[in-house]
């Protein structure tokens, strides 16, 4: 190779990170704007509340967390006219059971129903525990919500009213924590105040499609139109194919005025890792050239480095003094996108928030070679699956448990 074809590919490489910055400025810009003008600005239905459409809650169980009992209750609590809780539980031995009977006991004019037992044949053991409850459903409109999730009348409201639009199938809520005590809860909000926000809303408002299946509205009669939720257990990213297809066949999906409040009690950094290294490999599996090239580049500690080397390389800068202005821009635009997230004030001080989002920067880097190296073998709970065709079939690679989770 000769000197002035290296020295072509060297300059084209230089110039990656500045188009990257390009785009990153497009989606800080976007999103910050998005989180400030309309994110917690509720919708109101268009019927008075009597007329309102009847909404069949599918909430999937498995064992018992210190806050299960607060988000089932949040349930229990709706103040919405026509309604129908539907706890799916996989084992009648869990814990869960006699939570949900408990619950029952005290708000005795709830339709609740329990049902015991998966879907034999689904893989996918989140879809397998649900599918009942929503094959049961008497409603056309389903709110798939996990067992993280603490609800709101308003939250309900807002959903069904953005559900309204015949263009659109499927309402959800953008994956948020409520406030708790710790860093590693610290660590967790800002990586879904921050990072994960910033491309939620920011796709959103250009038009892409970014789906979180934690908590949902859809158009029932839309997803049986696909072959009904059961046919989407094949997928361990069950809600990623739904979004897509439901897309693919022109509906949009709104995002809710009001994050989704996951509430849970006790989580490590551990913890936290291992469910992010979980979603890159199935990012990975399913957008290999997205999330194996161009994510990295949207993170701050790859792209610092890179443009770091770059500004070096093209215009003499200390690489040190770049990578340092750089780091300070990117913090100080995500702490006002937390902070248009959150809608309030922040649990923590801003120098935890400063230590936690360093900490969960540098995370990023181990969580994605952890990912990479071993990306076909995803673990949930205690269980292994093996993806191939792009995420599109797997198999059980082992099963420690006797309830898939």
């Amino acid at each position: 190779m000769d000197e002035f074809l290296w020295s072509c590919i060297v300059h084209a490489l230089a110039i990656v990170p500045w188009v990257s910055y390009c785009f990153m400025i497009t989606f800080f810009a976007t999103s910050i704007f998005y989180g400030r003008c309309f994110l917690h600005q509720l919708s109101s239905p268009s019927q008075v509340m009597d007329g309102l459409p009847g909404v069949s809650i599918v909430k999937p169980l498995m064992g018992i967390d210190p806050f299960l009992e607060m988000n089932l209750e949040s349930h229990f609590n709706l103040a919405y006219p026509k309604f129908e809780l539907l706890c799916c539980i996989q084992d009648e031995r869990d814990p869960a059971v006699d939570l949900v009977q408990r619950l029952q006991t005290r708000h005795p004019n709830v339709d609740c129903r329990v049902l015991i037992g998966g879907c034999n044949g689904i893989l996918n053991p989140m879809v397998n525990n649900m599918v009942p409850g929503y094959d049961s459903a008497r409603y056309d409109i389903v709110w798939i919500s996990t067992s993280r999730i603490k609800a709101s009348t308003d939250i309900l409201k807002d959903m069904v009213a953005k559900l309204e639009n015949p263009r659109v199938a499927l309402v959800h809520q953008m994956p948020f924590t409520t406030d708790q005590k710790g860093l590693t809860h610290a660590i967790e909000k800002v990586y879904f105040g921050c990072s994960a926000s910033r491309y939620h809303l920011a796709f959103h408002s250009l038009g892409i499609s970014c789906f979180t299946g934690m908590s949902y509205l859809v158009k029932k009669p839309e997803l049986d139109n696909l072959r009904g939720l059961s046919w989407f257990g094949r997928f361990l990213a069950e809600d990623f194919f739904i979004a897509k297809l439901l897309h693919d066949r022109g509906f949009r999906h709104q995002v809710a005025a009001v994050p989704a409040q996951q509430n849970v009690a006790s989580i490590t950094i551990a913890d936290y890792k291992d469910r992010m290294v979980r979603w890159l490999r199935l990012r990975l599996n399913m957008m290999p050239i997205t999330a194996g090239f161009l994510e990295p580049l949207g993170e701050s500690v790859p792209l610092g480095i890179y443009a770091s080397w770059s500004a070096y390389y093209l215009f003499g800068v200390n690489p040190y003094l770049w990578f340092a202005g750089h780091w300070l821009v990117w913090i100080t635009l995500d702490y006002i996108q937390l902070k248009g997230v959150q809608n309030g004030p922040l649990p923590f001080s801003l120098l935890i928030f400063m230590l936690a989002w360093v900490i969960r920067e540098m995370l990023f880097v181990l969580i994605y070679f952890e990912a990479v190296l071993n990306v076909r073998r995803i673990t949930w709970g205690k269980r292994t699956y093996f993806l191939s065709d792009c995420g599109k079939s797997m198999r059980v690679a082992s099963d420690k448990s006797i309830l898939p989770i």
